[in-house]
């Protein structure tokens, strides 16, 4: 199972969001505070790092300590799911499928709006660019 956390200090959006994508992923989300990367290591090996870089949202992927790949997104937005909950991510981009398959949930898609939508808590969908 993979663990997903923010930064020690993240911004109610951010947290929400990483909240939301770990229910749609069915991992862990754990709320740091003051533990480091290294303590998260002996707990899973595969961890989804969320944090803000500036203008853009950083997802990363780390395993075993070694960072694996990551993800920039420009920025989501949220809407009201009108359809049944999926699990997982759906994505169109061939990176973020082949960077995120071995570790969580995803699916490829053909035609869809946003590079990754993923359904959250309490009705949510979310569109990321």
């Amino acid at each position: 199972m993979t663990i997903l956390t923010t930064s020690r200090r993240p911004t109610p959006e951010i947290r929400a969001f990483a909240r939301d994508l770990a229910f749609a992923l069915g991992c862990d989300h754990m709320n740091r505070g003051k533990t480091g990367l290294r303590d998260l290591s002996p707990q899973d090996p595969a961890i989804l790092f969320i944090e803000k870089q500036q203008q853009k949202i950083a997802i990363r992927l780390e395993v075993d300590g070694e960072m694996k790949g990551e993800i920039m997104l420009s920025g989501w937005s949220v809407g009201i799911r009108e359809k049944e909950m999926r699990r997982g991510i759906f994505t169109s981009d061939q990176s973020v499928y082949d960077l995120l398959n071995r570790y969580v949930p995803v699916t490829m898609v053909q035609n869809q709006d946003g590079a990754i939508t993923f359904d959250g808590r309490q009705r949510r969908e979310y569109r990321c660019d």
